[in-house]
């Protein structure tokens, strides 16, 4: 018996509740294209420049404006009306000249949010995985599927998994190196505490039956228990991005 491949369509009711399409009004919904996100946690493209942002009013003129070359994706121009655009990814339109990261906002689930051009020029990527390569070099495994090669040295020797690495758009060089440890801010970007951000307080390490947890304590000085998979650092004393959105 042969293998069956994933279906290659997606109706609307079955679609991530964050997504900003009316539910009832058509039957088929655009499927997110294979890439550095999961189908369940990013927003198609025509999804964003039509419904999100309301920026055309068919699939025809989103098409039409993607194949002017008019919208980035962490600096690199994207034509593909499907493509997959999730967690901290940076969204550059050049006919209206503005720019926002995708982030996930408490009760909502991912948004965008509005940034200037300045943060336009870094993204901030969760090292996942640590490896040696060939050559003696170190490679790093982040977030969004890309992978950054280092040569093996004190500096890189730092990098260690659960790190937040903050990248330049779009050469991907590193500008700066955010540790997973206490004191450092963090984002909740999975389960029911989704949004949340404050100051990790708290590691615990994992066991055969339990994940790694991590405590985080908001402004109020409420405390946070969450796993470590569902939190991302974004900063030292305070966030190094802009996390609310108008």
């Amino acid at each position: 018996m042969g293998h069956k491949s994933g279906l290659g369509h997606l109706k609307r009711l079955p679609a991530p509740s964050y997504w900003p399409i009316h539910r009832k009004e058509a039957e088929w919904a655009p499927k997110p294209d294979p890439g550095a996100h999961k189908s369940n946690s990013c927003l198609p493209l025509g999804i964003i420049r039509r419904d999100a942002l309301g920026m055309a009013k068919t699939r025809r003129e989103v098409v039409r404006i993607l194949s002017q070359g008019k919208v980035k994706i962490d600096g690199r121009i994207r034509t593909e009306e499907n493509f997959p655009v999730g967690l901290m990814d940076v969204v550059e339109l050049a006919d209206a000249n503005i720019a926002y990261r995708v982030l996930p906002i408490e009760r909502k689930g991912l948004s965008l949010v509005r940034i200037t051009k300045e943060e336009a020029k870094f993204k901030l990527c969760k090292v996942i995985r640590k490896k040696v390569a060939p050559k003696g070099l170190l490679q790093f495994g982040v977030h969004d599927g890309r992978n950054v090669t280092l040569p093996k040295d004190a500096e890189s020797a730092k990098y260690e998994t659960n790190d937040t690495l903050r990248l330049g758009l779009p050469a991907q060089r590193i500008l700066n190196h955010l540790k997973f440890e206490k004191g450092y801010t963090a984002l909740v970007v999975a389960g029911r505490n989704l949004g949340k951000v404050g100051k990790i307080v708290d590691t615990q390490q994992g066991t055969a039956t339990r994940p790694a947890m991590v405590t985080i304590e908001d402004q109020t000085g409420n405390k946070i228990d969450t796993i470590v998979d569902y939190t991302f650092v974004v900063g030292t004393d305070k966030p190094a991005i802009k996390l609310e959105a108008n």
